[in-house]
């Protein structure tokens, strides 16, 4: 009698797949998705001069491209984001125009993207605790590298 085996294989190997995407991805209770401009040779620039701890928390994932994160998504870096709507306050922290905005989700507590400078920069903050000011003072040196083109006070007269 013969035993065909290729269905069973097939179900294993499938599972497996099925559990390695689910670890991957589940486990971290964030998600990275790549920004709509960060294919640009700047964003190159930034992510490659990301600090390996930001807040406090270590660097954890940087596999996505313009993305990183920081502890378990409690600071994620987006490079290639559109300039924010006018409207924010602005103020210099590490050299750096930022815009504070109103949080993109409910994972989000504190949110600033960078002003005047294009391919934008977002920061988003997990929790309220987090050191704002230290976390955009760090980045600093990775955005200056993006060129300025219109600094706060031309955005705020």
């Amino acid at each position: 009698m013969t035993r065909n085996i290729h269905g069973p294989l097939r179900l294993a190997a499938a599972l497996t797949a099925c559990t390695a995407l689910l670890a991957g991805c589940g486990g971290s209770g964030y998600n990275l998705s790549t920004p709509p401009f960060s294919g640009s040779r700047a964003c190159d620039t930034v992510t490659g001069e990301l600090p390996d701890q930001l807040g406090g928390f270590a660097l954890a994932r940087s596999d996505v491209t313009g993305a990183a994160a920081w502890g378990d998504g409690d600071v994620i870096v987006y490079c290639g984001m559109p300039e924010p709507e006018a409207g924010g306050d602005c103020f210099d922290e590490g050299g750096v125009d930022w815009v504070a905005q109103p949080p993109a989700d409910d994972r989000t507590a504190k949110m600033f993207s960078t002003q005047g400078r294009d391919p934008g920069v977002q920061v988003r903050l997990r929790n309220e605790t987090t050191d704002a000011a230290a976390v955009l003072s760090a980045l600093g040196p990775a955005v200056k590298s993006i060129e300025v083109r219109e600094p706060c006070a031309a955005a705020e007269s």
